[in-house]
């Protein structure tokens, strides 16, 4: 699948194997894109794994079935087992604007993942602001956020792990 040109989607029933739907376009990811994640993931994004990404397949965060965009912010590398792994249980991603993901597994622990380098995606590569997201309200005070919180190594009550 990684050096596939194109996908064309075909849904099968489960326990039948009866075609009930096949996609009206096939799914393409470009050139140029596939060269940026590649950069920027460099191996598979599931914790701990170190497959290169040359040899990992391209998945999109959020489904395209669901609405999820081809973009570098939806898109990232898994190795063929992870792949599995994340589409037959309960591990769930979340991708960042700057190439991070978060994941949760089915125990309910979270796990962060960086990219191998941090380039900033073209502006046509990247998913537009959710027009439909509530609006941020400046005056409120910023929610602390544990992912990207500064470490205080001189903090009386630091948060464990």
């Amino acid at each position: 699948a990684g050096t596939a040109t194109s996908f064309l989607r075909i849904l099968t029933h489960p326990h039948t194997g009866i075609v009930l739907d096949v996609s009206a376009t096939p799914f393409r990811v470009p050139a140029a894109l596939k060269k940026y994640l590649q950069l920027r993931d460099g191996t598979c994004r599931f914790p701990g794994c170190n497959r290169a990404a040359r040899h990992s397949d391209l998945d999109h965060t959020r489904d395209k079935q669901f609405g999820g965009a081809t973009s570098a912010t939806n898109l990232f590398h898994l190795c063929p087992a992870n792949h599995n792994l994340k589409h037959f249980s309960a591990w769930t991603p979340t991708a960042l604007p700057d190439g991070t993901l978060h994941w949760v597994s089915p125990a309910g622990k979270h796990y962060a993942t960086d990219p191998a380098t941090r380039i900033s995606p073209h502006p046509q590569q990247t998913v537009p602001p959710d027009s439909n997201a509530p609006p941020t309200n400046p005056a409120s005070p910023p929610v602390r956020d544990p992912w990207n919180s500064p470490c205080h190594f001189d903090d009386p009550h630091p948060q464990p792990f």
